[in-house]
């Protein structure tokens, strides 16, 4: 055959081929190509045609079917590569297709089109991954798959911005952000991420703006934005504006499972029990219900730890997921060592997670501890501190200060270890890393932590799975890194740690637990989500191994109230100040003692418990009343830094100064010339101990432990205000009592912190209270 019959007679295949897959007849075609001898190895480019023609219809299985056949015969080439990719992940293989390009192109690739998807498929994986828990990804993969990067397309683009958010790199998440809202203007999905991620910022109100913005301009996402704007209203205590929201979505047509939601969200249980008996009690409903309405559910209600609703609703079969079928079954209900199935709905109602696994060694089958156990110590041996953040705080502040003296006690740094739930800089939450780095201790980061094999215990795992959403998201980090160090002590620091470490601790078998609470009991600051956790922490109380600290007088008797506990069962540990850090502060003091000019500094978070507004109300007032030249400073940040800012407009502040993120104390005070500090609730507050170690004047509130923090003797003493007093009311004791206090010498201050705060009168109970010779021994 010349070649001229030859070339006539490829290109009459060809067309038959064409006209084929123009009828969707696909496997004809491929029969077609087989019976005129033109195999993958020979004409790769009609198989492929086949293959993309196949995708484009629909027919996926046929087309990774011609693919294989093209792979098999070696005929792979960059195109087959990203549409067996683009197969993978439409069909939700995200290894696959990670697998698929990285061989082709690399870790990196140069290619757009192959970066695109690469970055979808590891999204894609991470959110296969999580099963429940907070989604989590490697800054390392994202850093990789977005730098120098540009918005492909819009699902890219997304991929690429949850990458990096999810990661923790909220700046550069915001920055792609940004590029892909000008990239694809009409696409509402990059607003509600703009909205995200100012949430995650802490900048609320600039997230209230953008979420009002969206509720009423987008039916789609009305909803979906109508929440968001509750949640932070009832963040801000902004409680008309939440109640509004509330009744806007109870008057829309809510699907049952959002109104479950919302009953949950406004913390209204009875509306939730109600709702659910009405639907326990219908049959019809239940057997007409969608299987994603009864997972959605199913899931909210796990994540409130209501384990006994879930029994009742799944007796009645109502559809839930796999995964909180699989929780149910390993609580192993109404079996020989399991507890109780409810009878009714009522008895259904009282099994909550955690309680109805206390005490957590039963529910486990842990073995039983020896006689004696733990023994006493000679030396505390490996301690193993734990926090949630930290951020520029002055409870974090104090958390490093403890570490320090310490070591300084005799404490060896390979044997203090520092674990903290999050350590996301873009969020302000590494702002004392440094400082530990300085001091030689290693600290991990829980939500980064490489675990070998995270698979947990099944006794483990029976327990951790059917916790509420944010114990279930903290206690399996934890677990494995206790698993690591196999520390003599565990100490969490401030409720959220305690709550954690009293959970992991008793799975591991630890041989001392000590609890730190930094602020009043849960329900003196109405904390909801800690106030459900008191069957938890009394049953902890109970332990002999456990110790409960907190840092003022005030503060251990209102836990020993909220938790019925007998007074003394909870310990003071007073905050640490070292004095030699605030000696080079005395002279500059003195020296501008008679200076009419004064800077009136605030150092709190911008939180609605600390009450700034109040605080520059008081500044306004005290203005107005004398002829004093004030300049006020606030040293903070927080969700009320937009709202702080309008007021101090409104008051006509203009000269107001906010310094975000210094943690050095020296900075803070070193200009200063008067404290005032007006919070609702405070546990033993540092600024005041560190204002009066400056021989500054203070000025605070009486609420929890501020009373034990100041030297109230003689002129050099502290001004006590009213826990509910206005501003006009504190400016006019202020103007009576400043120019005394700012005359006075500032040792009675100064000897006041040097005999109650320092060092050794922490460290030398702790370090008792660590080897069993003290406190709860």
């Amino acid at each position: 055959m010349d070649d001229g019959n030859l070339l006539e007679d490829v290109a009459q295949v060809r067309r038959q081929v064409i006209a084929l897959c123009s009828k969707k007849r696909f496997s004809a075609a491929q029969m077609f190509l087989v019976g005129s001898g033109q195999l993958p190895d020979l004409a790769p480019g009609l198989w492929e045609h086949i293959a993309r023609s196949a995708a484009q219809a629909g027919h996926d299985p046929i087309a990774q079917a011609i693919r294989a056949e093209i792979w098999a015969a070696g005929g792979s080439h960059e195109g087959l590569t990203l549409d067996e990719a683009a197969y993978a992940l439409k069909n939700n293989q995200a290894q696959a297709a990670i697998f698929t390009l990285e061989s082709a192109f690399g870790l990196c690739p140069t290619r757009p089109d192959a970066l695109a998807l690469l970055t979808q498929a590891y999204m894609q994986q991470a959110r296969q991954q999580q099963k429940g828990s907070r989604l989590r990804i490697d800054p390392e993969i994202a850093q990789r798959l977005t730098k120098g990067g540009v918005p492909q397309t819009p699902q890219h683009a997304m991929a690429a911005i949850d990458l990096l958010r999810y990661a923790g790199e909220i700046d550069q998440a915001r920055a792609f952000n940004a590029a892909a809202t000008i990239a694809f203007p009409d696409d509402l999905r990059f607003v509600i991420r703009r909205a995200r991620m100012a949430e995650q910022k802490g900048q609320f109100e600039s997230a209230i703006t953008i979420w009002q913005q969206i509720a009423k301009g987008s039916t789609r996402y009305q909803r979906d934005a109508q929440f968001h704007l509750l949640s932070l209203y009832q963040r801000l205590e902004r409680f008309e504006d939440a109640e509004q929201i509330t009744a806007a979505l109870l008057l829309s047509d809510l699907p049952l499972e959002d109104r479950i939601q919302l009953a949950l969200k406004i913390g209204q249980r009875a509306v939730m029990l109600a709702l659910l008996r009405a639907l326990s009690a219908s049959p019809p409903q239940i057997q007409n219900m969608r299987h994603q309405q009864g997972c959605a559910i199913g899931e909210a209600l796990l994540d409130h730890g209501e384990i006994g609703l879930l029994l009742w609703l799944r007796r009645r079969r109502m559809p839930l997921g796999d995964g909180v079928k699989q929780v149910l079954d390993a609580c192993a209900f109404s079996t020989l060592d399991g507890p109780e199935m409810p009878e009714d709905f009522d008895s259904a109602s009282q099994i909550r997670s955690p309680d109805f696994m206390l005490p957590l060694e039963c529910f486990a089958g842990l073995p039983a501890t020896p006689p004696g156990w733990p023994g006493r110590r000679t030396a505390p041996g490996r301690v193993l501190l734990v926090n949630a953040s930290l951020k520029a705080g002055g409870a974090e502040r104090q958390f490093v200060a403890l570490i320090k003296a310490l070591l300084q006690a005799g404490l060896a740094p390979q044997d203090l270890h520092v674990a903290v739930f999050s350590l996301e800089k873009d969020r302000g939450r590494a702002a004392f890393l440094s400082d530990l780095a300085a001091l030689g201790v290693e600290v991990h980061s829980l939500e980064a932590l490489q675990v070998e094999n995270p698979t947990l215990p099944a006794a483990v795992a029976r327990i951790i799975n059917a916790l509420p959403f944010d114990l279930r998201q903290d206690v399996p980090s934890l677990w494995h890194l206790i698993q690591r160090l196999s520390p003599q002590i565990l100490h969490g620091w401030q409720d959220r740690a305690s709550a954690a470490c009293g959970l992991a601790g008793v799975l591991c078998n630890v041989e001392r637990l000590v609890l730190s609470m930094r602020n009043m009991a849960p329900n003196s600051r109405y904390d909801h989500k800690l106030s459900i956790l008191k069957p938890l922490f009394l049953s902890l109380a109970t332990r002999s191994n456990v110790t409960f600290t907190a840092n003022a007088e005030a503060a251990a008797r209102d836990y020993e109230t909220w938790l019925s506990l007998p007074k003394g069962h909870v310990h003071p540990l007073r905050n640490i100040i070292e004095p030699a850090t605030f000696a080079p502060l005395h002279r500059p003091y003195i020296v501008r003692q008679t200076n009419p000019d004064m800077t009136l500094g605030g150092v709190f978070r911008l939180a609605l418990n600390k009450r700034p507004l109040l605080w520059l109300q008081t500044v306004a007032a005290l203005r107005h009343q004398t002829d004093l030249s004030l300049r006020p400073v606030i040293f903070g940040t927080g969700p009320l830094l937009d709202p702080v800012l309008a007021e101090a407009r409104r008051l006509g502040l203009e000269d107001l100064t906010v310094i975000q993120d210094v943690t050095d104390p020296g900075q803070i005070y070193r200009d200063m010339d008067l404290l005032l500090l007006m919070s609702r609730v405070e546990g033993l507050p540092n600024v005041l101990l560190e204002a009066q170690a400056a021989g500054l004047p203070v000025a605070a509130c009486d609420v929890g432990g501020v009373r034990e923090a100041l030297q109230r003797r003689g002129a050099a003493g502290a001004l006590l205000l009213p826990a509910d007093i206005i501003a006009d009311k504190a400016a006019t004791e202020i103007a009576h009592w400043l120019p005394r206090a700012r005359a006075a010498k500032i040792d009675p201050r100064v000897g006041f912190i040097r005999k109650n705060f320092s060092q050794t009168a922490v460290t030398d109970p702790l370090i008792q209270i660590y080897c069993g010779q003290g406190a709860a021994s």
